[in-house]
């Protein structure tokens, strides 16, 4: 709990879930099952970003407090561990957390962008129907002035 206040600087924060938090619990996840299980997907890191982004945080936010936060745990890992092994370890592992982090805000951008996409050529195919039904009602309409203007003429 030191360690993550600390990599979390949580103390300068005063925050009870500060940004980046994510990051470091999935770093604390890996470690613990180095070795134990086959590395995956992290669906707990993959929820947890996922909800940031649906809350509003933006893409470059959310990677800048991961990145943030490698750069304090990996500071601390190289005050912390006198055997490079251990110090490397944590080092693999955040990297392959910010990665695994930046992978998913990725794909997550991609499909923001494809809905965004698809939205707007909705709207552009509705803003052309609704040009040619104007256009049609406006031919009927000057097609209705000239039978109007032909009819006053002729007397009827």
């Amino acid at each position: 709990m030191v360690l993550r206040d600390e990599v979390l600087e949580t103390a300068e924060l005063g925050d009870s879930d500060p940004p980046g938090a994510e990051i470091f619990d999935a770093v604390v996840r890996a470690l613990v099952a180095y070795n134990e299980t086959v590395p995956g997907l992290d669906l707990t890191l993959h929820d947890a970003i996922t909800r940031r982004l649906a809350w509003g945080d933006e893409e470059s936010v959310v990677l800048a407090d991961a990145n943030a936060v490698c750069d304090r745990l990996i500071k601390a890992a190289q005050r912390a561990f006198r055997d490079s092994v251990e110090e490397m370890l944590v080092v693999e592992l955040a990297a392959e957390v910010a990665c695994s982090a930046a992978r998913i805000v990725a794909l997550a951008a991609a499909g923001r962008a494809g809905r965004e996409r698809a939205a707007r050529l909705r709207e552009e195919l509705a803003h052309r129907r609704l040009t040619d039904a104007l256009e049609r009602q406006q031919a009927e309409m000057r097609r209705l002035r000239a039978s109007d203007v032909s009819r006053t003429r002729s007397g009827f």
